[in-house]
């Protein structure tokens, strides 16, 4: 460990580079009745201030989501507190940050402030897309037929991504023609690069996103980026001068969001073995007050809720609860943890009610070669059950069982467990779309190779693998070949570097070109020495 990566704030500074501080919402939700930056633009070495005025007319205003309701400043209303409602611009980061604290903003408290699922429950705060809906068999009949029926609910809260680096951008126009380079920690280049585009009112050929390499993302740079790169982005370009920005730890986690909150009411039938003949389930999400990727978050928890459980009949509900809270986002599993925690409960509530090993309920219902899901997929391989009992065998889990038994009742206060959980998950995009890549290769006549892909490095080891991909395929030496970056202006219209693919993806766009030129670079190589 050298600590030699250069990550995007260790860049060094821009001539004339100056520095934007965002000013945020201390409300939940209120109307924004004035916005005084007169104190802040007083202060010697601040430039400027940016608010919803200097933007263009909407739809220019909102910034990304599916649905475009994330605003780049709020405009008339804030609906939860960090969002973001102008931002200061001067000649260095204490300056700014100073300054951003002398803009007066006054508010008119508003109601309701909803904060959790139950709140949206009770106010009937949901986005206008909810409830979805996934059906299979009879669930009335099945729980007509069931020896047993039991209700009830689980819950899973949030958790922050605290990826080490936070959210960073600069932005640099280039002086002609409305170009404009942005080196930021994104795992969507594309994205803020088409985004940054549309706010700017320019096109996206205009606009260059570049991306070494990021300290850590889990799903939390995805999408959120936004709520910087933009600001920034419309700062560099009013002024015509580089813009950088990073986040303080405090200001990103109030911006950012984080895994959402869930909350699942279930009803499930079961037969006097135990085996799930139904289940009627109502998930809810908590969103925040944007929709973001929630819409596919919940998608994916309802893929999920039986985890590797056959249940014939099934119907399950997702509601997208709106909160004012931060706009919640993308984050490792994409709802699928959430799902299976919500079907791990039903099988030990089913255990406790019937006084059974929840390894003995797990065995009955486990999902066997070709049965379906409840959103009609046939499993063709299913090498569950095998796996189940070999991880048993390997465990020697009866035998150790016995004897976490034995320290139990030879032990008042210290206690041993063990359990076995499985797990079905789903790898890649749910929008077949978006399961994509592409590469450029470029062979050089000393023989070697550098390589740019559509996915970014952010601590997984896509590079290193990518690398691999292509040494093993072109058959040289690793030393050979080189990743500087991922650039929109190399690899154009590329899908975020997240859904546990990029290798799969990008690794594959790699192979592709080089299976067309195996030889090429061994060609070079040969002929230079």
């Amino acid at each position: 460990m050298l600590g030699e990566a250069v990550y995007c704030d260790d860049m060094p500074h821009f001539e004339n580079e100056l520095y934007l501080a965002l000013v945020l919402s201390t409300r939940a939700h209120a109307e924004i009745l004035s916005i005084d930056a007169s104190q802040a633009l007083a202060m010697e070495g601040v430039h400027a201030f940016f608010s919803a005025k200097d933007l263009q007319e909407p739809p220019f205003r909102n910034c990304h989501g599916i649905i475009h309701d994330d605003e780049v400043f709020a405009e008339g209303k804030v609906t939860s507190q960090g969002q973001v409602i102008g931002a200061v611009v001067a000649v260095d980061q204490i300056t700014a940050q100073r300054a951003s604290k002398l803009v007066k903003v006054e508010y008119k408290d508003l109601e309701p402030v909803i904060i959790t699922i139950e709140d949206a429950i009770k106010k009937k705060s949901f986005f206008f897309n909810s409830p979805k809906e996934i059906y299979q068999g009879d669930i009335e009949a099945a729980f007509r037929s069931a020896n047993h029926v039991l209700d009830g609910e689980a819950r899973m809260s949030g958790q922050e991504h605290f990826y080490l680096e936070t959210h960073c951008t600069i932005a640099v126009p280039k002086g002609e023609d409305d170009e404009m380079e942005l080196f930021c920690s994104t795992q969507n280049p594309s994205e803020t690069q088409r985004v940054t585009a549309e706010i700017l009112g320019i096109k996206s050929n205009r606009v260059v996103c570049r991306v070494k390499r990021m300290g850590g993302g889990f799903g939390g740079k995805e999408s959120r980026m936004l709520v910087l790169s933009v600001p920034v982005a419309v700062a560099a370009y009013k002024l015509n001068r580089p813009v950088r920005c990073m986040l303080d730890r405090d200001e990103d986690m109030m911006v950012s969001g984080t895994r959402h909150p869930f909350l699942g009411k279930y009803k499930v039938g079961i037969t006097k073995e135990g085996k799930i003949i139904a289940c009627d389930i109502e998930i809810y999400c908590n969103a925040g007050h944007t929709l973001d990727l929630s819409g596919a978050v919940t998608e994916r928890a309802m893929f999920h809720f039986e985890n590797a459980y056959y249940i014939p009949n099934a119907r399950v509900r997702g509601y997208i609860c709106k909160t004012n809270l931060p706009s919640n986002t993308a984050f490792r599993g994409f709802g699928g943890p959430q799902g299976m925690f919500f079907g791990e409960n039903m099988i030990r509530e089913i255990a406790s009610y019937l006084n059974k090993d929840p390894l003995e309920i797990s065995s009955i219902n486990l999902y066997k070669e070709g049965d379906k899901t409840h959103y009609n997929q046939p499993l063709e391989y299913c090498t569950l059950q095998r796996c189940w009992d070999k991880c048993l065998k390997t465990a020697d889990y009866f035998n150790r069982k016995k004897q976490v038994e034995e320290f139990n009742r030879q032990n008042r206060w210290k206690k041993r467990g063990m359990s076995v959980v499985p797990t079905k998950f789903g790898i890649s995009y749910t929008l077949l779309m978006l399961n994509q890549a592409g590469a450029l290769v470029l062979i050089y006549d000393d023989g070697s190779v550098l390589i740019s892909h559509g996915g970014t490095e952010m601590g997984q080891g896509l590079h290193t693998k990518m690398i691999q991909v292509a040494s093993r395929a072109l058959d040289i030496s690793a030393d050979f070949i080189h990743i500087a970056e991922t650039s929109t202006d190399k690899v154009p219209n590329t899908s975020a570097t997240a859904a546990s693919c990029g290798s799969d993806l990008n690794g594959m766009a790699v192979l592709v070109i080089m299976s067309k030129y195996q030889n090429t670079a061994f060609d070079y190589q040969t002929c230079s020495s």
